[in-house]
């Protein structure tokens, strides 16, 4: 019996779509579940389309694959294995992604609730705060500590940086 099985490759640093591209010419089934994300370009939020497991791709192989060819494939780094072995990725579990994922999702926010960051602009530059949410407007609603007493500011997210 020779049924293909799901594998997890691991791409070399930043060549995920090299990868894929390579992949493809080659013949091989490849799956990278993609996700919307707001991000920040200019001071202006944007949605761009990200891999939601960044550097790794899903590989559709059988005994008959060509094993060999995916150690010379450019940008792939490695077979994701297991006590030297690779493991198959259960077909339930890509099934389950393809099928959230099918369905639009809100885009992940720029910050999440509880997440640390540090004012970049404005009066209050250097000063810590934590991200209470996002307001209708999609301004970034901070707590911090300003004369003994905590207040929640609406601020820009151009303003905000993670804290490091």
């Amino acid at each position: 019996m020779n049924t293909p099985h799901w594998y997890l490759l691991q791409c070399k640093p930043q060549q995920q779509s090299r990868a894929e591209w390579h992949l493809a010419q080659q013949g091989f089934d490849t799956y990278t579940p993609q996700h919307q994300v707001k991000h920040l370009a200019r001071g202006k939020v944007t949605l761009r389309t990200d891999a939601l497991f960044p550097g790794y791709v899903f590989i559709r192989l059988n005994e008959e694959s060509n094993w060999r060819a995916l150690r010379a494939t450019r940008g792939v780094s490695r077979i994701v294995s297991f006590n030297g072995a690779p493991h198959p990725v259960p077909d339930e579990l890509i099934a389950a992604l393809q099928q959230r994922l099918a369905t639009p999702q809100a885009p992940a926010p720029l910050f999440r609730a509880g997440e640390r960051v540090v004012i970049t602009e404005g009066c209050f530059k250097h000063v810590e705060a934590i991200v209470q949410g996002e307001s209708a407007d999609e301004r970034i609603i901070v707590l911090m500590r300003i004369l003994q007493t905590e207040q929640a500011v609406e601020m820009s997210p151009a303003q905000l940086a993670r804290a490091g």
